[in-house]
């Protein structure tokens, strides 16, 4: 069983997000460089593919477990996409699966909010848009978050 994610809060005011889709953050995107490790930290999971999105818009590059791997299907938005980034000019926001609980632990400590779709009554709980970490300390955040998502994934802990 896991445990809770027991976020820190996020800093500073929620950012402007889109109530259409794409479900998009429109503001507090993080630098280039802290994008391009979050890439790299990501891409760099065990059994993780970097592929185009199956769901996303243009160029977003989504976590796909590679086939064959034992999975939780619940876990994934399309195919084996457990997770996306997004491209400019929506830079390092993604769309992850978690479960409800760890959803809500995010949304609460405001690192994310509920998919557009979720908030329309189209998708279950646990479709979250995590927004883009702007410092290295974010991104630590966002790789805890993106770890429980590949957890429920996978059924295995990265620790």
């Amino acid at each position: 069983m896991q445990s809770d994610l027991n976020l820190p809060k996020r800093s500073g005011p929620k950012p402007n997000t889109s109530s259409s889709l794409p479900h998009s953050q429109l503001n507090q995107h993080g630098p280039d460089h802290v994008i391009d490790k979050l890439h790299d930290w990501c891409f760099s999971l065990p059994s993780v593919d970097n592929q185009e999105s199956g769901i996303s818009v243009p160029g977003a590059r989504a976590l796909v477990l590679h086939d064959g791997m034992a999975c939780n299907h619940e876990a994934f938005m399309v195919g084996r996409e457990f997770a996306h980034i997004h491209p400019h000019p929506d830079n390092g926001s993604m769309h992850v699966k978690l479960t409800a609980k760890d959803a809500l632990d995010v949304i609460e400590a405001g690192w994310g909010e509920s998919h557009y779709l979720v908030t329309q009554g189209h998708y279950p709980v646990g479709l979250v848009m995590v927004f883009s970490p702007r410092d290295d300390d974010e991104l630590e955040t966002v790789k805890t978050i993106v770890s429980r998502s590949y957890e429920y994934a996978t059924g295995k802990s990265l620790a």
